[in-house]
């Protein structure tokens, strides 16, 4: 199955594998900052972006699945969505004030020199996502080899940006809303 059609059977019948409530650690560093514009990479049906667009952000949001997209847009955020892999959405430089990556791990990490060239200076990028020990873990289903972060993996990809906030937690997870490895990063373009 295709990543796209992958995703959109998630969104259209399995909405118990995710929660509808805003990324927590995407709510903590936004609402300390003052609106600007955002982009959500992978923002999946909307529930970060939605959240962003609402307290006054000019919002971008990409997202591959075509289900994804149209339940976004149906939100009445006023935010601008494409149906876009993020390899094929121009970042631009220097266009963003915030850039999201929740869950969307290999992106974050393949896309890393355009992520960064796309911040402004002051700009601040928020990502989460799991840890790659969830895999070794086995948790609800989490099986194989791929899925995650490596220890240091973002710190590597995103040396540029000075780190304001970097774990590696057993927290709540957004994905199958369970107790899982996590990784959280929170960096500011200086």
């Amino acid at each position: 199955m295709a990543e796209a059609e992958r995703w959109d059977q998630v969104y259209e019948s399995e909405p118990h594998l995710y929660t509808p409530a805003p990324n927590a650690l995407l709510v903590e560093v936004a609402g300390a900052m003052p609106p600007g514009r955002a982009l959500e990479i992978g923002m999946g049906q909307g529930r970060n972006a939605v959240w962003l667009a609402e307290r006054g952000w000019d919002v971008t949001g990409i997202e591959i699945s075509r289900a994804g997209v149209e339940r976004a847009r149906t939100s009445g955020a006023g935010l601008r969505v494409v149906l876009a892999a993020a390899e094929e959405f121009a970042i631009g430089e220097s266009q963003w004030d915030l850039i999201a990556g929740i869950y969307v791990h290999g992106v974050m990490l393949r896309e890393s020199a355009r992520i960064v060239a796309g911040l402004r200076p002051g700009g601040r990028l928020v990502i989460e996502g799991f840890h790659r020990d969830v895999m070794k873990l086995g948790i609800d289903g989490l099986t194989g080899g791929l899925l995650g972060y490596k220890t240091n993996a973002l710190l590597r990809k995103y040396l540029e940006l000075r780190v304001e906030r970097y774990e590696e937690v057993v927290a709540m997870a957004d994905w199958r809303r369970i107790e899982a490895p996590l990784v959280r990063m929170v960096a500011r373009k200086e």
